[in-house]
């Protein structure tokens, strides 16, 4: 074993050598790091362990399997030699970020600007045919549908921060972000949390990645179910439809349930408040299960396919979004694939479970059944 570590770092050593066999080491060519080659291939038990050692020495780790090339090894007689597909430790200090002021108001003051933009767009959609003809207080539309919508971004984000906090990850409380109210699609510009660890391995990051997709989504469809029960089919021509909406297959699938989903042409849908937040509920849950760049369904690619997998489906996706008419969130897509990395856990040698793996599928299985067309999309659809 070659160890040219001197300063700080010498104190790493004997913590990676307790948990590891270090074949060789060296200072990392580029950064303030060191990199340890191992004997192990399998540290998926033992790495948590390593990170809570090397945390106390304020320094963290990551793990990953590449390319070793050792420039000075005296053990051999060459100057340089390299491993291919070899487990790489590499150890590097925690700096901290000077402590600004933590606005713990925020998330606050977004969230109730948020429920008063829905809220007011529950009152504007309250004065439409369905309201005038069939409910008699628009108030009380507006109140569930605000409750609706908002409980499907809130539970989708509540499954993240609960799936972070069951994996030791810290998180922030979610950030609502307040739409315009009145225009057609865009009541409430969604939701989001803030991670503020990294994630620990393939398994946690797969976790976080899919909790909230699949909480929202369960919301979703009892505020499909119920916002289907009190939609109405009318003669055609007795009132107009409003905001046509294309269907995803499980909102068929709720709207089939409580009977409307035989509408002909001698009738009509007329689609409660409800369910236009049961509508974007399964958009919400669509988008992020799209397997790009940093969405939720891009994390869950990247711990069950890895990066080059991830990259292609990434692309893929945009294409998708492109067909569906979604054209300005492909370009965003675009952009910010092109400029920020996916998520790396830190230890990328230990894969994904098999039960995750299977769990992966099931999800963009999920996906397919929650995507339809932006309307006046140019395929058709239901």
């Amino acid at each position: 074993m070659a160890t040219y570590v001197d300063g700080d770092y010498s104190r790493a050593v004997p913590v990676v050598a307790s948990f590891y066999t270090i074949r060789d080491s060296q200072r990392h060519p580029t950064e303030d790091a060191v990199r340890f080659l191992i004997a192990e291939s399998d540290v998926y038990a033992t790495f948590p362990k390593l990170l809570g050692e090397l945390a106390k020495l304020g320094m963290i780790a990551t793990a990953k399997r590449t390319k070793y090339v050792s420039r000075l090894m005296p053990t051999l007689s060459s100057a340089t030699s390299s491993v291919d597909n070899a487990v790489i430790v590499t150890v590097s200090k925690i700096y901290k970020l000077k402590k600004g002021r933590r606005m713990f108001w925020l998330p606050a003051i977004l969230f109730f600007a948020t429920l008063a933009t829905v809220f007011i767009d529950g009152l504007i959609r309250s004065q439409d045919e369905f309201a005038t003809a069939f409910i008699q207080d628009p108030l009380l539309l507006a109140a569930v549908y605000t409750m609706s919508l908002l409980g499907i971004l809130g539970v989708h984000e509540m499954g993240h921060m609960i799936a972070a906090k069951h994996h030791g990850i810290r998180a922030s409380w979610p950030y609502f972000i307040p739409g315009i109210p009145g225009f057609t699609f865009v009541p409430t510009f969604g939701a989001m949390i803030q991670i503020r660890s990294s994630m620990t391995n393939r398994n946690v990051l797969f976790d976080v990645g899919i909790a909230g997709p699949i909480a929202g989504l369960l919301v979703t469809i009892i505020v499909s179910i119920y916002g289907s029960y009190i939609s109405v089919m009318v003669p055609g021509g007795q009132v107009e439809a409003g905001v046509e909406l294309h269907s995803s297959i499980l909102m068929m699938a709720t709207l089939e349930l409580t009977g409307n989903g035989a509408a002909t042409g001698d009738s009509v849908l007329v689609a409660s408040p409800v369910l236009f937040a049961a509508w974007v509920g399964f958009l919400i849950t669509f988008l992020n299960l799209l397997p790009a760049w940093q969405l939720d369904g891009g994390h869950i690619t990247r711990s069950a396919l890895g990066v080059r997998t991830h990259r292609i489906l990434t692309f893929a996706s945009i294409g998708i979004l492109v067909i569906l008419n979604y054209l300005m969130m492909a370009l965003l897509v675009l952009f910010f694939a092109s400029r920020a990395p996916a998520s790396t856990p830190l230890d990328d040698v230990s894969p994904l479970s098999k039960k995750r793996k299977a769990l992966f599928w099931v999800a963009i299985a999920l996906a397919v059944l929650c995507a339809a067309p932006f309307p006046g999309a140019f395929i058709p659809w239901f």
